[in-house]
Parts: C-alpha cells; structure tokens; sequence
C-alpha cells in the first residue's frame, strides 16, 4: 500500500475533505500564465511517483483533481497508484464528455459539432466538418473501446485483436494504434488473468 499522506501535506491538500482537496487543486491552475500540463505532470508525480503524460490542459488539471479527490477519500492510502491514476484520468475524461459545452474554445476554424462516432459506444466527441474526429476525441473513444473489448467482454480482446479494433473504428494506423493500445493498459490496467499476447511463430508455407 502506497502512504502519500506526507505529500499531500507538503502539497496542502487536505486529508479526509475530498471536496476541499479537489478546491486546492483547482486553486493551483488559476491564472493566465499557468501551464496546465507541465503542472498536472509535476503534481502528479509529486503525489505518486508516477510520470504521467497529458496532451490536454483541461485533462491534465482534472486528472489531478480527480486523484486529489481519491486520495483524500482514502485518507492518502492507495493500494494500488497506477490503478488510483487510470481511475482518475477516465474519471477526467468522463467529465469532459458529459460536459463539453463548457470546454469548446472559441475559434475561427472550421466548425464542429459534438455526436457519438463509433457504432456501440454512447460516448461522444467533438468532429470537424468534414467528419474528422477533432485532437484529444480519438484518445476517449479508445478508452471506451478498451473498456468494452477488453476489461468488460466476457472474452477480452487479444492485443493485436484490441489494435485491429482501433485501427478499424478510429481509421488509425497499426503503428498509432498500437501506441494508443499501450496507452489503454497503462492508464486502465489490465483484465483478470492479464491481456492475452498473439503467439509468435512463423506461418506455415503454403505448397
């Protein structure tokens, strides 16, 4: 079991006040000039000796409020971190799906609109005109992908299954894909008994 207690209080992040944690928190990010992902990154190294990696502000600064939150909650105990900080970035996600309205950045661009793309999946991202799922979108909808082929499916997907997948659902490529796959177990853990592994070998020739 990981004690962050010592951290938070170096931090000034209140025990057993998930509401109060997750105000400090926020408090932290005001400002014109901060730099949301450089601060979250270091936070949440700070809190759990995890390097985590963000490619968008408001993800980063909800990440860290949500583990904040969590770790409060439990009174600064985790049992397991990488588990506590996957938790915390779906939980991020989530609220920044259910409530895109208050994320949509003003812009001159080309205008989008927020629907669901992936038959099966009632989660919904921000797509350009021309159909495009907008940055940060394809990041979410391979969270959820993950979460139905392979933690909540009665046979959870292979990897290179998982990566088809994406690859098929996202129009990504088997090198992005793959990335993105490797990303999911990360941030999400894996299934009971771990994610199955295609076996190696040569294919047979065909006379």
């Amino acid at each position: 079991m990981l004690d962050i207690t010592a951290a938070l209080e170096r931090m000034r992040i209140p025990l057993n006040s998930p509401t109060a944690a997750i105000r400090t928190v926020a408090e932290k990010f005001e400002g014109e000039n901060v730099d949301a992902i450089s601060l979250a990154t270091k936070m949440v190294k700070d809190m759990i000796g995890v390097d985590m990696t963000f490619s968008e502000a408001n993800e980063a600064r909800l990440t860290a409020m949500a583990l904040a939150e969590a770790a409060s909650k439990t009174g600064g105990k985790f049992e397991d971190e990488a588990a506590a900080l996957g938790l915390a970035s779906v939980r991020a996600r989530e609220h920044m799906v259910k409530n895109a309205w208050m994320y949509v950045k003003k812009s001159t661009a080309a205008p989008s609109e927020v629907k669901a793309v992936v038959e099966g999946i009632d989660t919904k991202v921000a797509v350009k005109k021309d159909g495009s799922i907008k940055k940060g979108g394809k990041q979410i909808l391979a969270a959820e992908l993950y979460k139905k082929h392979v933690l909540e499916a009665t046979t959870a997907a292979t990897n290179q299954e998982f990566i088809k997948i994406l690859v098929k659902e996202l129009g990504m490529s088997k090198a992005g894909a793959t990335t993105y796959a490797y990303n999911c177990k990360k941030q999400l853990g894996e299934p009971k008994g771990g994610i199955v592994k295609a076996k190696k070998g040569r294919k047979a020739k065909v006379k």
